[in-house]
């Protein structure tokens, strides 16, 4: 097993064993990981701990994409089965740490203990016991009895073969890491509408800029935190929607409620409605939260003001009819001659359909005004699916010639 540092670390103790509470954020590896604090006004501070006395195996690094001769690392025999051991029992847990030895570098090394005291469950114990780390042999001082205690805990597990130790090596525990999916949209179709189970490993950060400086925008951090301290590492569903440009698009799934409701709801993202055409898990549940925090004016729509319409009555409806109905009704008037119906200029005229939700329509006044249907999309005939072209194409002929006019023309537009 090679260890986290190539030696033990060379450091004087720490001045104060002082004993120190957090909530463990993420696990880096068997012995490594991120403590936080409680949030005051904002994200809280964070630190790495590294346990003290024992190695863990490297878990597996993906080579640096600005170095092209480089190779991917793969994981260490029992390195993922360790790292696992301890998300499943710390992520989102509060512990208690004192940090022994503290290096030159910043690195802190102490023991952690899970709940409020030292009488939680020693996590280096609990590893070493279970054959998922080994002991630091070589700094072992004579009268530490903690030290002692690991050294005992690593017999026994050797003893009884577990973990390491069991016979047949640890080949079978190495992961094969795919860091590259050849062909995404190949892959969403053959998951589409199917629930993957997945951990999450990490939250996206800030937009990065070419030359390496991050850009946040308002509230970023706030809703990278919101969005970490409920999902990363945790056991997830995703449900993959589609696959536009490449991009996987899916529903995080989770027993506590669904993430992206929740961000809505606090005022960290707003609807996106190219994508909202995809959700298939409630689109009415996400309109509602947003709209939710837009009445409070909480976080991104802190300065929403609400629009409001500046219409007369008497704009809000109107009759518009194409010239062809006219010619119809003047005919049915001349017909019977009794038919209380409009004369022949007295309503507005539909004089183009620009496209399946808009037409211009002529005023009495003379004026033309475009009018959008409302709560609709049609097609559009740039940047979506070939298939969709012909239905965009042919639905403004469906407005204006076809069997199909009755259903728009005469009838009240608001």
């Amino acid at each position: 097993m090679a260890s986290v540092s190539a030696q033990a670390p060379t450091a004087s103790p720490a001045a104060a064993q002082q004993l120190q509470r957090g909530i463990v954020k993420m696990v880096l590896s068997g012995c490594n990981i991120i403590v936080r604090g409680q949030p005051r006004g904002g994200p809280p501070p964070e630190r790495q701990i590294n346990l003290s006395n024992i190695r863990a195996g490297a878990m597996a690094r993906r080579a640096a994409q600005s170095q092209p001769d480089a190779k991917d690392t793969p994981d260490e025999p029992w390195a993922f089965q360790a790292r696992e051991f301890l998300r499943k029992k710390l992520i989102g847990k509060e512990i208690c740490f004192n940090v022994e030895i503290k290096t030159a570098l910043g690195r802190e090394y102490g023991m952690v203990y899970l709940g409020r005291d030292t009488t939680g469950e020693n996590i280096a114990e609990s590893l070493v016991n279970e054959g998922l780390a080994t002991v630091r042999r070589e700094g072992i001082r004579g009268n530490n009895p903690d030290q002692a205690r690991l050294c005992e805990l690593e017999d026994q597990s050797k003893a009884s073969k577990k973990g390491m130790w069991s016979e047949g090596g640890g080949a079978h525990t190495i992961r094969d890491m795919k860091y590259i999916i050849e062909n995404p949209r190949h892959f969403v179709d053959s998951m589409h509408q199917k629930p993957i189970n997945v951990m999450l490993s990490g939250c996206p950060s800030f937009k990065r800029e070419p030359d390496g400086v991050e850009t946040p925008e308002a509230f970023a951090a706030e809703a990278k935190f919101f969005t970490e301290s409920r999902l990363l590492q945790r056991d997830v569903q995703i449900i993959m929607e589609s696959c536009p440009n490449q991009i996987m698009l899916g529903t995080i799934l989770h027993p506590n409620g669904n993430i992206t409701e929740l961000l809505l709801k606090e005022g960290f993202a707003r609807c996106v409605d190219w994508s909202m055409a995809v959700y298939t898990q409630g689109a009415e549940n996400l309109r509602a939260a947003e709209r939710s925090a837009k009445e409070r004016k909480v976080r991104i729509w802190k300065d929403y003001v609400a629009p409001t319409a500046n219409i007369d009555l008497k704009d809000r409806q109107f009759v518009a009819k194409t010239e062809f109905e006219k010619m119809q009704t003047h005919r049915e008037q001349d017909g019977d001659g009794g038919v209380a119906t409009p004369q022949w200029d007295s309503v507005p005229s539909v004089m183009q359909v620009v496209n399946a939700d808009a037409m211009v329509v002529k005023l009495n006044s003379g004026e033309y005004k475009t009018i959008h249907l409302s709560s609709i999309r049609p097609p559009r005939i740039e940047g979506e699916q070939q298939q969709l072209l012909y239905w965009a194409v042919t639905a403004p002929g469906l407005g204006s010639d076809s069997p199909w006019t009755g259903r728009r023309v005469g009838m009240m537009l608001k």
